[in-house]
């Protein structure tokens, strides 16, 4: 092959780590000077210019890798991240979709038009068994009875003189012949309980149950100086945050305390709770990372 046939050939593409290689050699950068400016192990860099991506775990650390690593180097993060995620479709293909699978035709069970039926039916026999059970139980306005009136007592026709109509006090009654009234009646007897009753006395209302307060929800606020991978879950375990939040961004969140969280750049993050700034206790940073809870106090302790 000539020397002209040779320089009509188009150069092969470059993979994404050589342009990351070659973005850092043109800045004039080692791979322990280009670690040490982002705050990486020089692994990870070694890791991303030699396209061994399987190395830096799951696809979303890797894409936040790239979008930060390619940015320094004047590479375009963005595009490199495009690439990644084709050639991770290529290999990991979607499974099939289930849903458009087609399936037997089912036939209608004829028992299920019978029940709604049956049931209908059951109904209007209860409803008509009740109706001529009250029906025959309703009193006739022909057996009413009247309300009984008190029948009046007749004293016997007694004879009092003027002496008797007002007697002196100590002194016997007289009582005529064929009278049945006793000579000294009894005084009438006294109430069995003298202990007056308040007309307007009302019951006291039974106590009511208070419903417990509603949980406080602790309020999560994290300032990123640096592109970070970020974890954030409820007391509940549900999901509060999970996602790699840019350099420059705030990330709020609020959820039922205590909370876990999971950075993947702990340098890069500034955490506040509650209003109050908070310091990453030593303890929950593992490498580059952390792994902490913040407590219902506001407090910030390693996550176990």
């Amino acid at each position: 092959m000539d020397e002209t046939a040779a320089k009509s050939i188009p150069p092969a593409p470059r993979s994404i780590g050589e342009r990351l290689r070659a973005g850092r050699e043109r800045s004039g950068l080692s791979i322990a000077a280009a670690a040490e400016k982002l705050h990486l192990d020089s692994k990870v860099i070694e890791a991303l210019e030699a396209d061994r991506f399987a190395e830096l775990g799951a696809s979303v650390y890797v894409r936040g890798h790239l979008r930060r690593y390619g940015d320094f180097v004047g590479e375009a993060g963005t595009e490199l991240v495009g690439l990644y995620s084709a050639r991770d479709a290529h290999a990991h293909p979607p499974p099939p979709d289930l849903t458009q699978i087609p399936q037997a035709e089912r036939r209608a069970d004829p028992r299920r038009l019978v029940t709604p039926f049956v049931g209908l039916s059951a109904a209007a026999v209860l409803l008509v068994a009740i109706w001529w059970v009250l029906s025959g139980s309703r009193p006739d306005d022909s057996n009413d009875v009247a309300t009984a009136l008190p029948t009046p007592v007749v004293q016997p026709d007694v004879a009092v003189t003027a002496s008797t109509a007002n007697p002196a006090p100590g002194a016997a009654t007289p009582v005529a012949l064929g009278s049945s009234a006793p000579v000294n009646p009894p005084a009438p007897a006294a109430s069995a309980s003298t202990t007056p009753v308040a007309a307007n006395a009302q019951p006291k209302p039974a106590a009511v149950a208070e419903s417990p307060a509603p949980a406080r929800e602790t309020r999560l606020k994290l300032d990123l100086t640096n592109d970070s991978w970020v974890e954030v879950y409820d007391s509940r375990g549900e999901r509060l945050f999970y996602d790699v939040a840019s350099a420059g961004s705030v990330q709020s969140v609020s959820g039922r305390g205590p909370l876990r969280v999971v950075l993947g750049n702990a340098a890069g993050v500034t955490v506040e709770v509650d209003g109050q700034s908070r310091d990453i206790p030593e303890g929950a940073i593992d490498g580059e990372g952390a792994k902490f809870v913040v407590n219902r106090s506001g407090s910030l302790s390693r996550a176990r």
